[in-house]
């Protein structure tokens, strides 16, 4: 028996006296190979130190004792004490076991493997996959293959710490590094204290998509009651998955929701969303249904495809979390078909609208076939076009086809002054059913012709740079139709001599522009009446040091403001604090709206939103939003306060579960 320390290399030593050294030191190559990761080892150099070396040659074992260590690049291995029977390549460590390479580490109080058929058994073990943070431990783990573990008892977490902040604990626990992680009787235990139960578990472990249960969602609503959403991830392949969905509502009934989603070669992509939900209140089956489907392409065939479906115009309102889910006025299903042609392109497009708060329905335009000419230079002078054929749907009122052909030159000169004009010719006709202000057949032929002149004043000062830019436009239409039916903003190309003077002044420091802001006023000769003016318009924009966004129209015949839109983001500290405004006198639209996002600490993000609708006299929306997020886990909760309403909702996450995202939330 050999006492004093050792250490050897694999090329240093010669085989006739160092034959028992060379044997173990090859099994530790085994050991690794076989238990964690393939290595060229032959190549590399490798040190083992003990404090004593030993062969029994009866049993053909070799015994290493007192702190046994083995280095091999980044991977080591330490215990009490090892032994090695070269007949039956098993290999015990006993004693402070501890394993290290760039992938993953383990401890245990003893290892028993054996090299040849990669097997063994892990006792009083803690395993750490450093991707992702996965920790499994268990009194016993069996080794059943190249990343194969299973245990009778273990515990599962991504938190660390000797007591995480969650685990799971369960029984027959399987993992497959790199794809899942099963078990059976499984408790989930917050800071050690069970609080759910689930006789069945899957989880993906170390695997980007992977088939299993995501974390589920509680709530209640006043309307609804209880909720619980229960969603299912199936990674069907590399480009193709789906989420099921499952949601039990105590008053209203049971959702069943599906979402598809793909990408495939070429800029192919898309998701289709389907759900459907007995309301048990209502009496009746609500179904929605969204779809996209993208396939651009610049080279051959390509376009889109958009559905948007709901059989119930109040589901929105009722059922979604998300504010401007709920605001929705219309719901658009359009699609196109486009062929790139040289500096051009041909398209076949279909537009469906929903109207979801009132009970007339919109004109719906199925189909439009249209021919795009992009701005071709010709000389001095650029050329454009663009030509449709389009095909108007309604259930009541005018409804027919309509020829539209739009070319259009321009000119653009000059240095200090820059004039730019532009000519334009436009021929519009119409086959209609049921239009008796001006027959079935009208058409509409009008010359168009813009001009705008303006030049650039600047003055730099010490600290900002002051930009002006006035500007004149003549804006002329010549319309011999003006009562045609209103199908889109065709329409809308009415009798026009407009002149316009406008003032541009832009701030700009050393860090780009700081504001920016806009003042125009015009004059229309063609305009009905004896008030030719048209409104005073100011539109600003500033970047610092407070983000506004501001335009007003002002009628100066009338002395009224006719409508004021405005929105504020101020960041003081770590507070966010933003406010807007709409109003517009016509349409009788008064709405305010205000929020704030505070985030004291890095893993606490709080957001507050509320709005108020003046001519209601009421806060039609408030919403708080509450996010936290630790090492290992996280939870969001959501409170959405309505007239006559509320609800409260809970999403946690749990690190390494996947996230939930869905086309609906």
């Amino acid at each position: 028996m050999i006492k004093n320390s050792y250490q050897l290399s694999v090329i240093s030593y010669q085989l006739r006296k160092t034959g028992c050294y060379l044997l173990i030191f090859i099994s530790l190559f085994f050991f690794h190979f076989s238990l964690f990761t393939g290595y060229c080892f032959a190549e590399e150099q490798i040190t083992v130190t003990s404090e004593s070396l030993e062969y029994e040659e009866e049993t053909s074992t070799y015994i290493a004792k007192g702190s046994v260590k083995v280095k091999k690049g980044e991977m080591s291995i330490e215990s009490d004490e090892m032994r090695y029977n070269e007949q039956t390549s098993d290999a015990i460590m006993i004693g402070n076991v501890r394993y290290n390479d760039k992938d993953m580490s383990f401890t245990a109080s003893r290892a028993e493997l054996n090299l040849e058929i990669k097997t063994g058994r892990l006792y009083e073990t803690a395993i750490f996959f450093k991707k992702d943070n996965y920790h499994i431990s268990g009194k016993e783990v069996e080794k059943r293959g190249e990343g194969y573990y299973f245990s009778p008892e273990a515990t599962f977490t991504t938190c660390d710490g000797p007591l995480p902040a969650w685990c799971f604990k369960g029984k027959e626990v399987n993992a497959v590094v790199g794809e899942r992680l099963k078990a059976k009787d499984v408790s989930f235990h917050i800071n050690d204290i069970p609080v759910l139960y689930a006789p069945y578990l899957w989880a993906p472990i170390l695997a980007e998509r992977q088939t299993g249960f995501l974390t589920p969602g509680i709530g209640y609503s006043k309307s609804r009651g209880a909720h619980l959403n229960i969603p299912f991830f199936w990674a069907m392949s590399e480009n193709r998955d789906m989420t099921f969905v499952m949601d039990m509502y105590s008053k209203r009934g049971i959702g069943e929701g599906l979402e598809y989603r793909y990408v495939e070669a070429g800029d192919i992509k898309g998701n289709a969303w389907l759900y459907h939900i007995r309301d048990t209140e209502l009496n009746k089956d609500i179904y929605e249904f969204k779809a996209v489907h993208e396939q651009r392409s610049t080279e051959g065939i390509g376009g889109f495809l958009n559905i948007n479906y709901v059989n119930e115009k109040d589901f929105y309102r009722e059922f979604s979390l998300l504010r401007e889910n709920r605001t929705y006025r219309f719901l658009e299903s359009d699609g196109e078909i486009s062929l790139p042609l040289p500096n051009s392109r041909a398209y076949l497009l279909s537009q469906y609208w929903v109207d979801l708060k009132e009970t007339t329905k919109p004109t719906q335009k199925l189909p439009e076939a249209g021919y795009v000419l992009n701005p071709t230079k010709i000389g001095n002078f650029w050329f454009s076009t663009i030509a449709t054929v389009s095909n108007f749907w309604r259930d009541q009122g005018v409804s027919g086809q309509r020829l539209d052909i739009y070319p259009k030159i321009s000119h653009t000169f000059g240095s200090d002054f820059v004039v730019t004009q532009d000519l334009a010719l436009r021929e519009t006709a119409y086959s209609l059913r049921d239009n008796e202000e001006t027959g079935n057949s009208p058409h509409r032929e009008a010359l168009e012709y813009n001009f705008i002149t303006h030049t650039r004043l600047i003055k730099k000062y010490e600290s900002f740079t002051h930009i002006i830019e006035p500007s004149i436009e003549y804006h002329l239409i010549t319309n011999s139709e003006n009562n045609l039916p209103v199908f889109d903003s065709t329409e809308l190309f009415k009798k026009t001599s407009r002149i316009e003077l406008a003032l541009l002044n832009r701030f700009l420091d050393n860090s780009g522009e700081i504001m920016v802001m806009r003042v125009s006023q015009g004059f229309d000769s063609f305009y009905d009446g004896d008030r030719p003016f048209l409104p005073l318009k100011l539109e600003l924009g500033v970047k610092k040091p407070i983000p506004l966004r501001l335009d007003t129209s002002y009628d100066v015949n009338t002395g009224k403001v006719e409508s004021v839109n405005s929105d504020m983001w101020i960041k003081v500290s770590d507070v966010l604090i933003g406010a807007m405004q709409r109003y517009n006198r016509q349409e009788d639209i008064t709405f305010f709206g205000a929020g704030f996002g505070l985030q004291p600490f890095k893993s606490l993000h709080t957001e507050v939103r509320f709005f108020y609708d003046g001519r209601e006299k009421q806060i039609t929306d408030t919403t708080i939003n509450l996010r936290y997020i630790s090492q290992c886990w996280g939870v969001n909760m959501v409170f959405v306060k309505k007239p006559h309403d509320f609800t409260f909702a809970v999403m946690f996450e749990l690190k390494g579960f996947g996230s939930r995202r869905f086309f609906r939330t």
